[in-house]
């Protein structure tokens, strides 16, 4: 099997994504699965909540015992995602999570 380069990640479209059964990863499906780490979704949430928190200096510094609990659809366009630590307002729309993907 073939391996992905990250300067091909962004241009592999994402159609949908699914949960790990320990709800440590996102695996999002496209024509090569790719896995995001729930620390790292987190981390990266860039809702109006944790935007005002990272300015504030008040956004914590890591997320390691956080896991995803659910994964909604938002449109056509990318998903919502709600974390154990009952934070669920941030949208992840394909194309971040592509380009989360390269980073």
């Amino acid at each position: 099997m073939a391996e992905t380069s990250t300067s091909d990640i962004a241009d592999t479209p994402i159609d949908s994504a699914t949960v790990a059964e320990d709800g440590a990863t996102l695996l999002l499906m496209g024509s090569t699965p790719q896995p995001l780490a729930a620390t790292r979704l987190r981390a990266a949430c860039r809702c109006a909540q944790c935007v005002r928190a990272r300015l504030d200096g008040l956004f914590p510094q890591n997320f390691d015992a956080i896991a995803i609990v659910h994964v909604s659809a938002m449109g056509h366009y990318g998903v919502n995602i709600g974390f154990s630590d009952g934070h669920a307002r941030g949208i992840y729309p394909w194309a971040y999570l592509s380009q989360l993907l390269k980073e």
